[in-house]
């Protein structure tokens, strides 16, 4: 056969299906534009001609999903936030501005998860008729760690595509370059007592292609490229990678899993453009070959994006300082004994009995670490037996930093006595002995740390009635407080490895969870997260009454019949979002509201005076004259 009657490959002209509406810029000229730090989806089409479908009784299109993975970071108009109607409702807490930075700070992606499915458009179709995807690219991004740290780095990645004649398989060729440092030559000279000279170290990286689906072999031979690649492939395109950890699941079904992960152990940090951690970063396309049954016409395709967040709560931690333990020992006893000829009166020793630092160790900074008693029984002086006159034996009832307590109680005195005993005298003595650790410490910045999950869809499709079937979300979907992350090192594990290993878990157990999924998306300021923060940044809303707090629905103040008149903000906002539902019998609408009220989120000021005075300022500015603000 002629070469020249085989076409050559063909760079895939892709048709955009659908896009991420929201993203669009739908006015120029104007600063009304879409949201900068926010995921979007894009679904690219392309159905072979004729000649190309080689399968009887099956149709070969081929999809392109583009996913624009970024961090995460909320509008206060876009969630319908009042700051001002926060600054006037907690405007004598400095705490309120804080609150308000937490919510609108940028939260760097730290995972995601693409979830690819397509369904005939004829509702209900027989399970015979539904597409499935015979091939797609990527498949899988391993990470492999070295056994020392290096400083290396990467400069790019462009993986290049092509589809065999059967015009179902997929191969693809890999270009990368990777330099990890060096570079150079060095030389040294000296004449007459001086000297000078240079220095070249050879460059250390990887740089080449790397064609996957592919053995190597030590054979060689000489072929037309050309021709080869006219009986080899039909069609090629160009994807975009990103190089984080990459898994895929579901091949052969109609609906793709595609799971990223950061690369842990890489240095971050906080000061970028958007004042936050960056990690998964940029555009991640996705390569499907969908095979349907040739009486299938058309389908429908989504796009359901996930990607994981963190979000902090700082709290102080003390620390023990290595090497700074030593060890007290603390004496002491319960004693009773007769009072005189008083043959009424029983004698009780039940003080409590103290150890403090500061008596021992003042202005030293140690603290208590523990405290074990011990005690080698009690003696009672008497010449006839007698019942027990211990009480209560000594025991330490409390213990703080700073202090151990010591309790306990017994008793004598001539009423327990026989009148016709010769020696009515009778005492009892109780000693103890408390050994006592004692340590310094420092206070160390930490957090409390809440992963969160926002969530986005697309989906395409010709059927009004399908599309609407399936709902498109935009907002925070689960929510689960990851462990303390800084105390599950272990050997050869840092804390970036930790953290990704947490937030590995903490994602893939998401769909499962349903006490921490949410049934609709909400906005960041309605989360757990959010109250938590609030709780933190305001102390005021551990003292201020529910009563106190304003613009509430009538049907949910009626749930606050059987509280108690104590209960304040913070007790409420500790709670969780489930359990503000089921304990105060609230639907999800309600509770929202709720949480919305107990912060002040849809507070309405008064004046401007409320939002951007306090009252000591407001005092000063527009206070009588003559009067002086404290």
């Amino acid at each position: 056969m002629s070469t020249f009657n085989l076409r050559r490959p063909l760079d895939i002209p892709w048709s955009r299906r659908c896009v991420s509406d929201d993203m669009i810029d739908r006015r120029t000229g104007d600063s009304e534009a879409p949201y900068r730090w926010r995921s979007s989806l894009a679904i690219f089409d392309y159905e072979p001609p004729e000649e190309y479908q080689n399968y009887p009784g099956v149709i070969i299109s081929y999809l392109k999903v583009v996913c624009s993975i970024t961090g995460y970071q909320e509008n206060p108009t876009e969630i319908g936030l009042k700051r001002r109607g926060l600054l006037s409702s907690w405007r004598g807490s400095p705490g309120i501005t804080d609150y308000l930075n937490t919510l609108e700070q940028y939260y760097a992606c730290f995972g995601a998860v693409l979830e690819v499915s397509v369904v005939p458009q004829v509702i209900r179709a027989p399970l015979r008729q539904y597409p499935y995807f015979m091939d797609f690219e990527p498949k899988k991004r391993e990470l492999y760690q070295m056994a020392s740290e290096t400083n290396e780095r990467q400069s790019r990645s462009i993986e290049s595509l092509n589809l065999t004649k059967s015009a179902g398989t997929t191969q693809s060729l890999e270009t990368y370059d990777i330099d990890m440092g060096g570079g150079g030559v060095s030389a040294q000279a000296s004449f007459a007592g001086t000297g000078g000279g240079f220095s070249y170290t050879a460059p250390n990286g990887q740089w080449g292609t790397k064609r996957l689906n592919a053995d190597e072999t030590m054979s060689s031979r000489s072929t037309d490229a050309g021709q080869e690649k006219r009986e080899t492939f039909s069609f090629t395109t160009q994807l975009s990678q990103l190089y984080d950890q990459l898994d895929s699941y579901h091949l052969g079904t109609n609906r793709a899993l595609f799971f990223m992960l950061p690369r842990p152990n890489t240095l971050d940090t906080e000061h970028t453009f958007v004042n936050g951690l960056r990690n998964i970063e940029g555009i991640q396309e996705f390569f499907l070959v969908v095979a349907r049954p040739s009486d299938t016409e058309e389908f429908c395709i989504e796009a359901y994006l996930e990607t994981g967040h963190i979000g902090k709560v700082p709290r102080t931690e003390a620390r023990e300082i290595a090497g700074s333990e030593i060890h007290a020992s603390w004496s002491d006893s319960y004693n009773a004994k007769p009072k005189g000829d008083d043959d009424e009166t029983t004698v009780y020793d039940q003080a409590d009995r103290f150890w403090r630092v500061q008596d021992f160790y003042p202005g030293q900074g140690y603290t208590i670490k523990d405290a074990v008693l011990s005690s080698p029984g009690y003696r009672i002086t008497y010449n006839h037996d007698k019942p027990n006159l211990v009480d209560e034996h000594p025991h330490i009832s409390d213990r703080r930093n700073d202090f151990v307590k010591v309790s306990g109680k017994v008793h004598s005195g001539y009423a327990n006595y026989v009148l016709d005993s010769e020696d009515r005298e009778e005492s009892i003595t109780y000693p103890f002995t408390v050994d006592i650790t004692l340590v310094k410490t420092e206070q160390v910045e930490k957090s409390t740390d809440t992963l969160f999950m926002t969530a986005r869809s697309l989906v395409c499709c010709g059927n009004d009635r399908l599309k609407d079937a399936v709902r498109e979300v935009d907002g925070v979907v689960y929510e689960r407080n990851l462990p303390n992350i800084t105390v599950i090192e272990r050997p050869g594990v840092k804390g970036a490895q930790s953290l990704h290993n947490a937030v590995q878990e903490g994602i893939r157990r998401s769909t499962i969870d349903p006490e921490h999924r949410l049934s609709r998306p909400v906005s960041l300021s309605q989360t757990d997260f959010a109250a938590k923060a609030f709780v933190h940044y305001v102390p005021e809303a551990q003292h201020a009454s529910i009563d106190s707090v304003t613009e509430l629905p009538a049907a949910v103040r009626r749930r606050f019949k059987d509280l108690r008149s104590s209960v304040t903000v913070a007790d409420l906002l500790d709670m969780p979002l489930t359990g503000l539902r089921e304990v105060l019998d609230l639907d999800e609408q309600q509770a929202l509201e709720l949480r919305s009220a107990l912060t002040g989120a849809n507070h309405t000021p008064q004046s401007a005076r409320e939002v951007w005075l306090s009252p000591t300022q407001e005092g000063r500015l527009f206070g009588p004259e003559g009067e002086q603000s404290s």
